[in-house]
């Protein structure tokens, strides 16, 4: 349980913050960050260099640098519109042409504030350091993502399902039109779409939504395509968990379901872990994305969580994350006796329910484990006495 995970985007879509990060290396044995620029210029602004630098330094952490963009490309010949797959990568501005991926990162780095030595340094570290592959290359699928996503295109059936599961992901409580018609035609310009659906009915939902989301198009229900194309391509290439937004989920989902399955089951065990034995408490990415623990204070959490990351390692797939917490905690020959079954029986029978149970599970748990400290490490020394203070902010 909790081998490997890939990050390239958060849940929502978009760019992984620190706090993402700082969650998956607890829970984790290794972490994959797919960085974008989008992604990296998210955390040079939450941390800044000098600690990305460190972050990306962790023994835990690998990570690939893909400066490329995926989006879908919109042409107008009349009032016919044509769309079409495409990655592409910053090269300048009408002033200056720049030529290498070290020479875009120090001038992008400078536009976001950072001093122009402390830009260049980090530039050419980070061109060392972390591998710099292309989306529109060969390295994570033949003919590259935006080919494979066109291959997609050609499934009608799919791509018809792929739409309805993205509108509905899209407006949540929207409810579409059974009746969707959406169907693509390539031609040399593109792919045009013809279809019934109330793009104005959609798009006054997404209005009202707090925070109020940007409008959908034909071009955004099609990137939606090509991000969950990306995503397969990764967690193929390098397997493991994987993060994904719930509009790319929906549509992984039509075809490869199975392939989501055990990503779900992790991140379900997990929130369940939190919930339970961690009630009150922000979640571990909250308390850092807020600024209420800084990521050099993570570090100094996470070097002390080795053992607590090799017991997760060791969980079996099939066991419920809790269950097996709350036995290894009660494993030693003196909570054999009735009182202890009978916490133990109270414990996990309780994990079925939601609720103000959740808090008293886990005050009873606590108190249990003040009160009996086992002999040798547990999995709650590391949860009682560090992981739950560090969330309080003790």
């Amino acid at each position: 349980m909790f081998d490997h995970v890939v990050l390239r985007r958060a849940e929502g879509g978009s760019p992984v913050t620190a706090g993402q990060v700082a969650e998956a290396l607890l829970y984790y044995q290794k972490v994959h960050l797919v960085i974008d620029r989008g992604t990296l210029f998210q955390l040079v602004k939450q941390v800044g260099i000098d600690c990305l630098r460190l972050l990306l330094q962790r023994p835990e952490l690998s990570s690939v640098y893909c400066e490329e963009n995926l989006g879908t490309h919109s042409t107008s010949v009349g009032v016919t519109q044509f769309h079409d797959y495409v990655a592409f990568s910053f090269a300048g501005d009408q002033t200056k042409t720049l030529r290498s991926p070290e020479e875009r990162l120090t001038y992008e780095l400078e536009r976001q504030g950072v001093p122009r030595k402390a830009a260049r340094d980090f530039s050419k570290w980070f061109s060392v350091r972390i591998p710099l592959r292309k989306y529109s290359g060969n390295h994570f699928v033949k003919g590259g993502i935006p080919g494979a996503a066109r291959r997609d295109l050609s499934d009608a059936e799919f791509v018809h399902e792929a739409i309805r599961q993205a509108i509905g992901a899209s407006a949540e409580g929207y409810k579409s039109d059974q009746g969707l018609q959406f169907e693509l035609v390539q031609t040399e310009q593109g792919y045009c779409a013809f279809s019934n659906i109330d793009f104005a009915a959609i798009n006054s939902h997404r209005a009202t939504m707090r925070p109020p989301m940007e409008a959908v198009t034909v071009a955004h229900l099609l990137s939606n395509i090509l991000e969950a194309r990306a995503d397969l391509a990764m967690a193929s290439y390098y397997g493991g968990d994987f993060v994904t937004s719930s509009v790319a989920s929906s549509i992984i989902r039509v075809r490869y379901a199975e392939l989501l399955r055990r990503s779900q089951l992790n991140s379900e065990s997990r929130q369940q872990f939190v919930d339970v034995l961690l009630p009150n408490a922000p979640s571990l990415a909250e308390a850092i994305d807020s600024g209420e623990r800084s990521i050099a204070e993570f570090f100094r959490l996470l070097d002390k969580g080795d053992r607590f990351k090799n017991w997760l390692g060791a969980v079996n797939p099939d066991d419920n994350l809790v269950h097996a917490y709350i036995r290894d905690i009660t494993s030693e020959p003196w909570t054999q006796g009735i009182t202890a079954k009978t916490i133990r029986y109270a414990m996990t029978t309780a994990l079925g329910f939601v609720g103000p149970v959740t808090g008293t599970l886990s005050a009873l748990a606590d108190s249990f484990v003040v009160d009996k400290l086992l002999s040798g490490w547990r999995p709650n020394h590391f949860v009682v006495k560090t992981l739950s203070p560090f969330l309080h902010g003790h």
